[in-house]
C-alpha cells in the first residue's frame, strides 16, 4: 500500500508541476472576474472561506499554506497582516510562488512529512490539497498540520463532496472504468467524502471544534461546458440565491466544495497545588 501511496502523490505533483503556468493564467482571469470560467467561480468561493479565516486571526499570527501552489492565498495572507509561509512540493508551483509572492516564506516539501517544528503555526491551510491524496496520506497530513498548530491553532481544509450535484464522483468512477489506468498524470486520482465521513476524520487525527461546510451547491460547472458566456451568465444570475443555500447545514452534503475546519484542543491548564494548612 505505501507504493501506491507513493505513486499517488507523485502523479498528483506531476500534474500540478505541469498545469503552474496555467494557474497563474486562471488567477489573472479571476482578478478580471470570478464568473470568467468554472475554475474561477470555484476558487472565488474557497477565496472567500480563506479571508474569512485570515480574518479571524490576530495581526501578525502565522499561517502556513500547505500544497500553496502559485502563493495566491499568501498573498491574502499577507494582505490580511498575517506571517505567511508556503509549503509546494511541485517546482513549478513553487518557482511560481517564489515570483509572486517574495514577501512569504516558501519551503520544498510534501503535506504528510512537513518541515517545520512542533507548534510553529496559529493556522495552517490545504486547499484542494487532500482530494489527491490516498486515504492513509490524508490522515498522515491531518496529523502534521496538527503537530505544527500551536493550541487552540486552526485548521481550514477543502474535501471533494461525494454526492456534490454536479456529479463528478459518478463521472470520475465511469472514466475509471473505460481507462486503462484509475489514475495518470492527466486525471489524477481523486479522494471523495462525505461531511460526517470528513468529520470523523477529524476528529481521529485530534481536531476538535469541528464543522463542515459547502461551498457552490448549484451544479454551475456543468453550465461552463455550454461556454464561458453561458456558464458565467447563469452564475451571476443564481449566485445570490446559491450562497444562501448552501451555508445551510441540510444541502452541505451536495455542494461543489467541502470546507472543513478545526481547531487543536488548548493546553490544558496547569493545575496549582494546594497549600496545606497549618493546624
Amino acid at each position: 500500500m505505501a507504493g501506491r501511496d507513493e505513486e499517488i502523490r507523485q502523479v498528483a505533483i506531476g500534474h500540478h508541476h505541469r498545469l503552474a503556468g496555467d494557474f497563474e493564467s486562471w488567477y489573472r482571469d479571476l482578478e478580471k472576474s470570478r464568473f470568467a470560467s468554472a475554475f474561477t467561480y470555484g476558487r472565488s468561493k474557497l477565496d472567500t472561506a480563506v479571508d474569512d479565516l485570515s480574518r479571524s486571526l490576530p495581526k501578525k499570527a502565522s499561517i502556513l499554506d500547505v500544497g500553496c501552489g502559485t502563493g495566491e492565498h499568501l498573498k491574502r495572507a499577507i494582505r490580511h497582516g498575517l506571517k505567511a509561509t508556503g509549503v509546494e512540493p511541485a517546482a513549478g508551483m513553487l518557482d511560481a510562488a517564489r515570483q509572486n509572492v517574495p514577501d512569504a516564506t516558501l519551503v520544498e516539501g510534501v503535506a504528510t512529512r512537513l518541515p517545520f517544528k512542533n507548534q510553529q503555526f496559529d493556522a495552517v491551510i490545504m486547499i484542494e490539497v487532500l482530494r489527491y491524496l490516498h486515504r492513509s496520506d490524508v490522515e498522515l497530513a491531518l496529523r502534521e498540520a496538527h503537530r505544527v498548530l500551536r493550541p487552540g491553532g486552526f485548521i481550514l481544509a477543502t474535501l471533494v463532496n461525494r454526492w456534490a450535484l454536479a456529479g463528478f464522483y459518478l463521472f470520475h468512477r465511469a472514466r475509471q472504468l473505460f481507462k486503462s489506468s484509475q489514475f495518470n498524470e492527466t486525471n489524477p486520482y481523486c479522494l471523495f467524502f462525505t461531511p460526517k465521513g470528513a468529520e470523523q476524520l477529524f476528529q481521529a487525527t485530534g481536531f476538535t471544534k469541528i464543522r463542515a461546510e459547502g461551498r457552490m451547491l448549484a451544479p454551475l460547472r456543468i453550465t461552463y461546458k455550454l461556454g464561458a458566456r453561458v456558464g458565467g451568465a447563469i452564475a451571476s444570475a443564481v449566485e445570490s440565491l446559491d450562497d444562501r443555500l448552501h451555508r445551510s447545514r441540510a444541502p452541505r452534503a451536495f455542494a461543489g466544495h467541502l470546507v472543513m475546519i478545526g481547531q487543536v484542543p488548548q493546553s490544558p491548564p496547569k493545575k496549582t497545588p494546594r497549600r496545606r494548612t497549618k493546624r
